[in-house]
């Protein structure tokens, strides 16, 4: 199979054993004269360097930026969170990841995303070992921030896990903004405050000191929230933050539809390499379906314009990943360019039809116990 036909293969969002896609893909493409076995695929993508395709990650989020510009007060509002990702039980994945759960018998590796929690985009993914630290992730994403072309006014919502002087010392030297959750016993001084606002001068490790903002306001629970930014213009209220705060809830539903629609932890090899590459090509396309959907939103809203609706509709992202699959693939095949726009014109269209209503005031609880093992490693594994 040639570099560029493998590349699309593998970012086609088959999750069906990799024989059958293989099958399946020929097919589309109109080759009907050439068989490839799982052997000779595994034996082919070891030739793929996976950094391949966190560079492709890493262009579309450049070009992203140079067309989706949703802000904050002049601010690109981003999110730092971490989530666990379950492995195939493989000898070599469970010395480098590490493990979790009832007797350390679940491989499993740390994954870490910066999404921009307004316009639905991831702008740096990592996936390390279990030993590397949330905060040392979260110092990793400051840093590539900070050298992105589309680098400008930043800022970062931060849940009271990451708090430390350490990072907020980093934050400080990029120039980067933030709003950060903490928890209690972080500053003593911050302790005794009481609720409303306030300014402090924080004094760091370093022996430097900065000046932050304290709000203090009670939940509908009755527990107490504390929120610390650089922020202290004082345009910007109580209200305001509290709303801004609770506007990082969509980094947890990306990493929803990254394990449960896009599957991530479905992967198709037992090897690092292979970990590797299936975690990229996922955040690709997890940010190709993010554009699709915004563009395919465009025309969905405007469909509706004149239409009395008791709520706004959304596009329903199962339907657009679905719709992406193959469909996506054809497009970038298609040499000519008028029948190019014609194919993803149709992919919008199609994503643009589907809409699902959204209800502000719904909440779903949590399910404190999930199914663990979602995916049978053993059936379908092929390198």
């Amino acid at each position: 199979m040639p570099f560029n036909k493998l590349m699309l293969f593998m970012l086609n969002m088959i999750k069906s054993s990799t024989q059958a896609c293989l099958d399946r893909f020929f097919d589309l493409i109109g080759v009907e004269d050439v068989h490839m076995t799982q052997q000779s695929f595994s034996e082919a993508r070891q030739k793929i360097k996976w950094e391949a395709f966190r560079h492709l990650f890493k262009v579309i989020v450049d070009e992203i930026y140079a067309g989706y510009t949703s802000t904050w007060h002049g601010y690109r509002v981003s999110a730092i969170d971490g989530s666990k990702l379950q492995l195939p039980d493989d000898k070599a994945l469970r010395e480098y990841f590490g493990t979790t759960g009832k007797g350390h018998t679940a491989v499993t590796a740390q994954a870490s995303a910066l999404y921009d929690v307004f316009n639905n985009f991831l702008l740096d993914v990592r996936l390390e070992p279990m030993k590397t630290g949330e905060r040392e992730l979260a110092l990793q994403h400051i840093e590539t921030l900070s050298d992105m072309e589309s680098f400008d006014k930043e800022l970062i919502l931060f849940d009271r896990g990451y708090a430390s002087h350490e990072l907020l010392d980093a934050l400080t030297l990029h120039g980067i903004s933030y709003v950060m959750r903490i928890r209690r016993k972080f500053h003593v001084a911050i302790d005794q405050l009481s609720e409303g606002e306030h300014t402090i001068v924080l004094p760091m490790k370093d022996g430097k000191n900065i000046e932050i903002r304290v709000i203090k306001f009670t939940l509908s629970s009755g527990e107490e929230e504390t929120l610390i930014t650089d922020l202290i213009d004082e345009q910007m209220g109580t209200e305001d933050f509290k709303w801004l705060y609770f506007k990082r809830w969509p980094i947890e539903t990306k990493y929803d539809e990254i394990k449960n629609k896009l599957e991530v932890e479905n992967f198709s090899g037992r090897t690092y390499h292979a970990i590797m590459q299936d975690f990229f090509v996922t955040m690709y396309m997890s940010n190709v379906a993010a554009v699709a959907c915004w563009d395919a939103q465009e025309r969905a809203d405007k469909a509706r314009e004149l239409k009395d609706n008791k709520y706004e509709y959304q596009i329903n992202v199962n339907h657009a990943i679905g719709t992406l699959k193959d469909r996506f693939i054809l497009a970038v095949l298609e040499p000519r360019r008028s029948l190019r726009r014609y194919k993803v014109d149709r992919i919008l269209y199609f994503m643009a039809e589907t809409v699902v209503p959204s209800r502000p005031d719904r909440s779903i609880p949590r399910i404190p116990f999930p199914r663990k093992a979602k995916f049978r490693y053993n059936r379908k594994s092929n390198c």
